[in-house]
Order: C-alpha cells, then sequence, then structure tokens
C-alpha cells in the first residue's frame, strides 16, 4: 500500500502545488517511488521530462481509481495536490490521505485561513512554507507558528519549508536536471513530511515535528 499524502487548504497561494512537487522530488532523491496527482480542473498536467510520476485526478472518477490503486501498490508515496478553496473537496481528502498538510505563509492572513482547515479537518497538520532565510524575518514570523502551536497543539511543523526562488523550476513543462537548490529544496521538504507522517502513524507518536534543517543562511 502506497501512502496518500493531501497536501490542501482553502487560501489559494499558499504553496500547495510547490510543496507537493517539491515532496515528490525529494521521495525520489531518498530512493522512494512517487507521483504527484492534480486535481486542480483550472490547471494543466505537465509530465514530460519528470522522475516521478504524474497524475491526472481532476475528474472525479478518475481520482476514486487513483486512489484505489494506491491501496493495491507497494511502498511508495501519493502526493494529492488540492488546489485551493474546496472545503469540501479538502474533508473528503483527509479522510483518505495517511497524512494531510495545509501549507501557510508567514501572513495573518494565512495564519487565519490555516486555522479555519485545521479545525474543519482534524488530524491535519500545519506546515509553515515558503518562510524567509533572513534571520530577523524569521524572528518575526515565529509567532505565528507559536501562536498556532498555542492553539492546535502537536499539529503544527516547527521546521520550516524555507523560500527558494528557483522553485519556479518545479512548475515548468520539464524537470530533468533540477538545480542544486531544488534538490536541496525537496530533500529537506520530503524530510519534514515524512517525519511528521511517522510522527503520526509510527509506535512512539511524537507531540510535535521539528527536524534538524542545514539548510537555512
Amino acid at each position: 500500500m502506497s501512502t496518500i499524502v493531501y497536501i490542501g487548504g482553502q487560501k489559494g497561494g499558499t504553496t500547495k502545488t510547490t510543496t507537493s512537487h517539491l515532496m515528490c522530488l525529494g521521495a525520489i532523491l531518498k530512493k522512494h517511488p512517487a507521483a504527484y496527482v492534480l486535481t486542480d480542473p483550472h490547471r494543466r498536467i505537465k509530465s514530460d521530462g519528470r522522475p516521478y510520476g504524474v497524475l491526472d485526478g481532476r475528474d472525479s472518477a478518475a481520482l476514486a481509481q487513483i486512489i484505489t490503486a494506491s491501496h493495491n501498490m507497494g511502498n511508495g508515496w501519493l502526493v494529492v495536490d488540492g488546489g485551493g478553496n474546496r472545503p469540501a473537496f479538502d474533508q473528503a481528502m483527509a479522510e483518505q490521505a495517511q497524512l494531510t498538510v495545509v501549507p501557510f505563509r508567514a501572513s495573518e492572513e494565512d495564519l487565519e485561513s490555516v486555522a479555519r482547515d485545521m479545525e474543519s479537518m482534524p488530524h491535519a497538520v500545519a506546515l509553515p512554507s515558503a518562510w524567509s532565510t533572513n534571520k530577523l524575518a524569521q524572528e518575526s514570523a515565529q509567532r505565528l507558528i507559536d501562536g498556532l502551536d498555542k492553539a492546535f497543539p502537536g499539529r503544527v511543523i516547527k521546521t520550516p519549508v524555507w523560500f527558494v526562488n528557483s522553485t519556479a523550476e518545479l512548475l515548468g513543462a520539464t524537470l530533468e536536471n533540477p538545480s542544486t537548490a531544488v534538490r536541496n529544496a525537496a530533500r529537506h521538504t520530503f524530510a519534514i513530511l515524512k517525519a511528521a507522517f511517522d510522527g503520526q502513524n509510527g509506535p512512539n507518536r511524537q507531540e510535535t515535528t521539528r527536524v534538524e534543517d542545514k539548510s537555512a543562511v
């Protein structure tokens, strides 16, 4: 059985798609099978030149087949990109996934949105994403993580995914030779989300997820 990871949340622009592709690329770089599932009907599928599978789940029947097939697969990661502004879809997918992740940026607007998503998806975890690598900005943004963790203890990933300009490569037509920055970001993202999965599903459930980070500068 493959592990279904759902990257969701109502607000657009929170890096759901980028996070999904980073997760898949990171899995491949760590020698784990992985596939990305597109579900947003307003996006087109870009499968050429990628080292991981890209599946079209924009049709509900096709998505159901993909999920059913994942239960018959061996070890691997099926990463479903939820798109935005579809709360009913978010809740339905959260029931199917072994790990539901809601990315959020360092803004009060994102914080309010992710709090609503956490309430509607009681097993979801929040992921600080596209976080600044500037130390002063990090100190200012830390209060957002701390405040969310106080409201939803044990459900906030403490290690952010850092902002990397070149992650735009992930959304291009091909991804044959990702840059070093993208590869590092992908490995980091996979390590964070795998730790979150292990924390929720392992024998010794963790209250929070923190990954040692050596990539922030």
